[in-house]
């Protein structure tokens, strides 16, 4: 793909991530009505606003780049060369009870490499926002990880859904926080993820995601400056992501925490 293919794609993501945004937060505020629904496991929330956040998205997508294929967390679809995957309400379950910590996420891929990615969170008017190769930004202006060296400074967020496994979850947090360490879950995976590339979190480990979760995050913080590898080091698996994400700096301490109690 050329450059001014990536570069109109870019700007697309941004419009995109800004009026998918817009729409999620007319339901938020119940502008417009909406009952929360159960998927069938436990805090597992979906509403038409999730539905009609990404059915916007999919019709947005089709009218601009009818020849790219799309992965969306309500409808699913299908990661072909050229792909984006969108979560439309990262943090459904905070939303449906009114937390204002959710947000949109939206990546696209080329040729299985993350290329594009934006989070935006409504509420608070954040856009993070990176290209491969081009820096990441925060509503424009450029983002940095942050320069955090221990662990017993660090504030870390670690995702946590019924499926995973929950002694494993909490041996971990205990972990670090033995180390000295600060551990939260705020709940939505891809705003954890642009926070620590925004620097406001020193890292992010999760120990299942799906694309849509993690995908767009996880180019912020590589742009930012940051590191993503899977929970042995290695690289994240684009369909299957087990996430450690962090500044950089403390990420092998994370991971040597990590190593004597991680999922198999």
């Amino acid at each position: 793909m050329n450059a001014s293919d990536v570069d109109a794609r870019a700007k697309f993501a941004v419009r995109l991530a800004r009026s998918a945004g817009a729409l999620a937060l007319r339901y938020f505020n119940r502008e417009l009505a909406y009952t929360p629904e159960s998927k069938g496991v436990a805090q597992d929330w979906v509403s038409i606003a999730d539905r009609a956040v990404e059915d916007h998205c999919r019709a947005e997508l089709a009218a601009a780049f009818p020849d790219d294929t799309m992965l969306g967390e309500e409808s699913g679809g299908a990661v072909a060369d050229r792909a984006w995957v969108i979560d439309p309400i990262d943090g459904t379950l905070n939303f449906v009870h009114g937390v204002r910590y959710w947000c949109v996420s939206i990546v696209f891929i080329d040729g299985g490499r993350r290329t594009i990615g934006a989070v935006y969170d409504p509420p608070h008017d954040e856009l993070f926002f990176a290209t491969a190769g081009g820096g990441a930004t925060r509503n424009g202006a450029p983002m940095h990880v942050s320069d955090c060296a221990r662990l017993d400074r660090a504030l870390i967020v670690q995702g946590y859904v019924q499926r995973h496994d929950i002694d494993a979850s909490l041996r971990l947090r205990r972990e670090l926080i033995d180390e000295g360490a600060e551990v939260k879950d705020h709940g939505a995976g891809a705003l954890m993820l642009a926070h620590v590339a925004a620097g406001r979190f020193n890292a992010f480990y999760e120990p299942h995601m799906h694309p849509w979760d993690a995908s767009a995050g996880l180019l912020l913080i590589e742009e930012a400056g940051g590191r993503v590898t899977d929970l042995r080091g290695g690289p994240v698996d684009i369909d299957r992501p087990r996430v450690v994400a962090t500044n950089g700096r403390i990420h092998d301490q994370v991971l040597e925490v990590l190593k004597e109690i991680r999922p198999g």
